[in-house]
């Protein structure tokens, strides 16, 4: 991500950070819930109401992959956030549909608790996922995993995917990126954050994303399903146009606006879009999907900057 869009999104990002929790310790998970909260902050109140509790529906250690649903989802966060809360609205709107979903937070310097995304991707952030795939596969007993990942979260989940483990992931959703600048890794602003990445540490990530790119200069892996939803209203991307790929890649570009011009969600508030939400179940398989149902995706009015500006049917 250049510099200059780094620098437009810094508002944006300093205004999660206002609803971030720092805290330490893991957070216990609440049973799962077919209520879905419709604000893309309700993540962050519901840990500031509920002893810094997970929000309904993600990091259920006991939940158990059903043949309907037999591959676990990671949600990876973005930038100066945690798995927690970011992940309110699709946690619960995927457990509501059977999936066993988890949100770990990764990146997360020492002294900064849970607000993530601001250390190493190779020291910190990436090992730290691969982890995690590994865990949620041995818990479950899966071959694979799915990963969902917003803004940074989704160059971590593409990273970590093309790198060490192509073998274990089925399908990399993207929320917030350009597909076709996300071999540029995360933007400077994140790693010389509050100075807590070394200059050799930085010089190991700037090399590690152009070993990324690999020996086809694509950071993409071959046999795993990629689909990036995009919006034209994102601050730090804009409009997006599907990038010119080889032929082994399987890679799918979804306009956010292509049938539903009243929702202009952000950079922030696609965290709660119905519509967003609708786009990602069906990149993993969701009801209409299996079903054969060609129920379309649902189109609420959202605000750029406040998101859902009405009541959210039921799809």
């Amino acid at each position: 991500m250049s510099a200059r869009r780094a620098v437009t999104g810094v508002a944006g990002l300093v205004a999660a950070a206002a609803l971030v929790v720092v805290a330490s310790g893991p957070a216990t998970a609440s049973p799962a819930t077919e209520q879905v909260p419709w604000r893309w902050w309700d993540g962050a109140a519901h840990q500031l109401t509920n002893g810094l509790a997970d929000p309904p529906g993600i990091n259920r250690d006991d939940c158990r992959p059903s043949p309907r649903h037999p591959v676990p989802v990671i949600l990876v966060h973005g930038t100066g956030l945690n798995g927690g809360n970011s992940w309110a609205t699709y946690g619960a709107a995927l457990a509501a549909e059977g999936y066993c979903v988890w949100a770990p937070t990764v990146g997360a310097p020492p002294g900064l608790g849970s607000t993530g995304g601001f250390d190493s991707l190779t020291g910190a952030s990436a090992p730290q996922l691969a982890a995690e795939i590994d865990r949620v596969r041995a818990l479950t007993g899966a071959h694979e995993v799915d990963l969902v990942g917003h803004s940074q979260g989704a160059i971590i989940a593409s990273y970590v995917t093309a790198t060490t483990r192509a073998h274990a992931v089925r399908t990399v959703v993207t929320l917030g990126v350009d597909p076709a600048r996300s071999g540029e890794g995360p933007p400077e602003f994140v790693t010389e954050f509050l100075e807590v990445i070394s200059p050799g540490t930085a010089r190991r990530d700037a090399e590690a994303t152009l070993a990324w790119l690999g020996d086809e200069g694509v950071p993409f892996a071959r046999g795993v399903r990629y689909v990036a939803v995009v919006s034209d209203y994102d601050e730090l991307t804009g409009p997006v146009t599907a990038p010119v790929v080889p032929d082994f890649v399987d890679l799918r570009v979804v306009r956010l606006q292509d049938g539903c011009e009243a929702d202009r969600s952000g950079h922030l508030t696609v965290l709660a879009s119905p519509r967003a939400v609708d786009l990602v179940t069906d990149a993993l398989g969701g009801t209409a999907a299996e079903a054969g149902d060609a129920r379309p995706p649902r189109c609420v009015p959202a605000d750029q900057l406040l998101g859902v500006l009405a009541p959210v049917p039921p799809r």
